[in-house]
């Protein structure tokens, strides 16, 4: 699903934005790709993410299971809001705003 970015031709600034172990991508690189559809991107960004993303929201939570609610509730808010990301130094930050409830 192509939703019209012109950024998606053009690679990450590898150093804008770090590039995860052993894949030569960043984060940059996976959230455009979930923008552009890529169910593969958001299976590795979420195995790269997910347990900052889950010690986030235990920190914002007062139970596991709110916190587990929390983490699927912030990975389909950045399914549905990567196309508002824009590439830059600041991808893990997004991520996380996205776990607290943020749009866009």
């Amino acid at each position: 699903m192509n939703r019209g970015h012109s950024r998606a031709s053009a690679p990450a600034d590898r150093n804008s934005c770090s590039v995860l172990p052993g894949t030569g991508e960043s984060l940059d690189d996976l959230l455009v790709q979930i923008a552009e559809g890529s169910r593969t991107a958001f299976a590795r960004l979420y195995d790269h993410t997910a347990p900052l993303v889950f010690a986030a929201a235990v920190g914002a939570t007062a139970s596991p299971t709110a916190a587990e609610e929390r983490v699927t509730a912030s990975y389909l808010r950045i399914w549905r809001s990567a196309a508002a990301y824009r590439p830059g130094p600041d991808a893990i930050a997004w991520i996380l705003h996205q776990t607290r409830g943020g749009d866009g």
